[in-house]
């Protein structure tokens, strides 16, 4: 029997362990999934609950599963809920989705004789091989024996911006976690948002609406916000075989991006369609830029990248137009200096920057700043306990710039050399210098389905005697909680 283990309890590792027991036989695998500490399914993105931080993508498109993608639909009309194909949701309603769907899967599994534990436990290390299997060892000191490891963790933890001075981190007003703020002792006055992508626009709502009066400032270096969705879908760009073409002849970025202006110049060409038919071969485009060219298009299109492709529902888009003709938010495009301490006796931050083509820095206070520039995924300079283990014992290897962890194209972790490990997979937001296109639902439930489907074929072909094979798990139930 495989003993397979999928470490992380967001939305990639739910879809992957779902299409694991969707497709498993009784007998083929034992599975442990180790959920973390929050809710299986929810993660960071799915465990808020307010209502007004909705998903960006339509909810016609949101099932879990890649042969289901009408799946949350038939869930929300099933709950009785208002929801429409081309509606964007409360994320909140969605975890609740992504909570039933798992405890469905998980019933139906074992009732059918699937060995499953979910467990209320955060994996610290991997350790071992594709020779001898791996160990997978938990913060409360466990150890668990697998033929197969599978990572789903998500985005790594927030570090505070190289900017930011101790002293300002250790105070009551910089939060580095957008998620979580330590709330003020009095109403602030200014609330500084460092970001303007989505994660940022998520606590300019929250922080307009915890703070009626308050003045909010969203800082990035090119002041953008992220465009909004059409109402409705637009046709596909009907040149768009001919542009994939284009683009796969050159891999460089300086010509896919006269390409791609091109294309949205054409008569009737809308620009959102053009984008949105790249997005099935981003893949693959990334994937034939080298590292030269994929650190050009770090420097200099990524911003513009983000913001036309991760849009934003015209109701949150509506929002912010209010309350920038309202006077209440102002964004502004500079670079952060530095934060510090204010000098005054007050509990404020001090924030220098330098606006965007200005020679002359500027200073203001704030009463709070929160730091909301997207994903962390360095792993070089990452305190993630098992990433960093991982990385420094080699088991894993960071992306040439930094991007996540150096992967193949179905997840499978590389060697140093550039090998695959086998039964060593990846999916989510830690594949983004390997594949770029990698944390949207779409993706993610694709590459789930690739390992569900590949990863027991591939123990298979590389069975190891039973002589070779580590011990059985250790498991002590005292210590930890079976969470469904």
């Amino acid at each position: 029997m495989q003993r397979l283990i999928v470490i992380g309890g967001g939305a990639a590792g739910s879809a992957v362990v779902g299409e694991f027991l969707r497709r498993g036989q009784p007998g083929e695998f034992d599975l442990t999934w180790l959920v973390g500490r929050q809710a299986p399914g929810r993660g960071v993105a799915y465990s808020t609950t307010a209502e007004h931080h909705l998903l960006n993508v339509r909810a016609a498109n949101m099932g879990l599963f890649a042969d289901d993608a009408g799946g949350f639909i038939a869930y929300a009309q099933a709950q009785g809920w208002p929801v429409k194909g081309l509606d964007f949701v409360p994320r909140t309603w969605y975890g609740d989705y992504l909570e039933a769907v798992l405890a469905r899967e998980i019933f139906a599994a074992r009732a059918r004789g699937l060995a499953l534990r979910a467990l209320s436990v955060d994996a610290a290390s991997v350790r071992g091989n594709d020779a001898n299997g791996y160990v997978v060892g938990t913060v409360e000191g466990e150890e668990f024996d697998a033929d197969a490891v599978v990572l789903a963790i998500g985005a790594l933890p927030a570090t505070p911006l190289a900017e930011v001075t101790a002293a300002a981190q250790a105070s009551h007003a910089y939060a580095a976690d957008p998620w979580h703020w330590p709330l003020p002792r009095h109403s602030p006055e200014r609330v500084v948002v460092l970001g303007t992508g989505l994660t940022a626009v998520d606590a300019l709502q929250s922080a307009a609406r915890l703070w009626p009066s308050a003045q909010l400032t969203a800082i990035s270096r090119h002041g953008q916000l992220p465009r909004s969705h059409n109402p409705a879908p637009g046709q596909p760009y009907e040149h768009q075989a001919s542009l994939l073409e284009a683009l796969r002849a050159q891999p460089r970025v300086a010509r896919w991006l006269r390409e791609i202006r091109d294309a949205m110049q054409d008569d009737g060409a809308e620009w959102r369609s053009v984008v949105d038919g790249l997005r099935a071969e981003t893949q693959g485009l990334w994937r034939s830029l080298d590292v030269d060219e994929r650190a050009r298009f770090q420097r200099h299109l990524r911003w513009l990248w983000e913001s036309a492709r991760h849009r934003l529902p015209q109701q949150t888009t509506n929002e912010l137009a209010r309350l920038r003709t309202q006077g209440r938010l102002k964004i502004l495009a500079a670079h952060i200096r530095s934060i510090d301490k204010h000098p005054s006796e007050r509990e404020q931050l001090e924030v220098r920057v330098q606006p965007r083509g200005a020679g002359n820095v500027r200073s203001f206070a704030a009463d709070l700043v929160i730091q909301a520039t997207g994903f962390n995924i360095s792993v070089k300079a990452t305190d993630h306990v098992l990433i960093r283990q991982m990385v420094d014992e080699g088991v894993a290897h960071a992306d040439e710039l930094d991007l996540g962890l150096i992967a193949d194209a179905e997840g499978r972790l590389l060697r140093a050399d550039g090998t695959p490990r086998h039964g060593l997979r990846c999916l989510g937001t830690l594949l983004r210098g390997s594949v770029w296109e990698c944390s949207g639902l779409p993706e993610i439930r694709a590459l789930a389905k690739t390992i569900a489907c590949g990863l027991p074929a591939e123990l298979r072909r590389v069975a190891k005697p039973a002589s070779a094979r580590t011990s059985t798990s250790s498991f002590n139930a005292a210590s930890v909680s079976t969470v469904v």
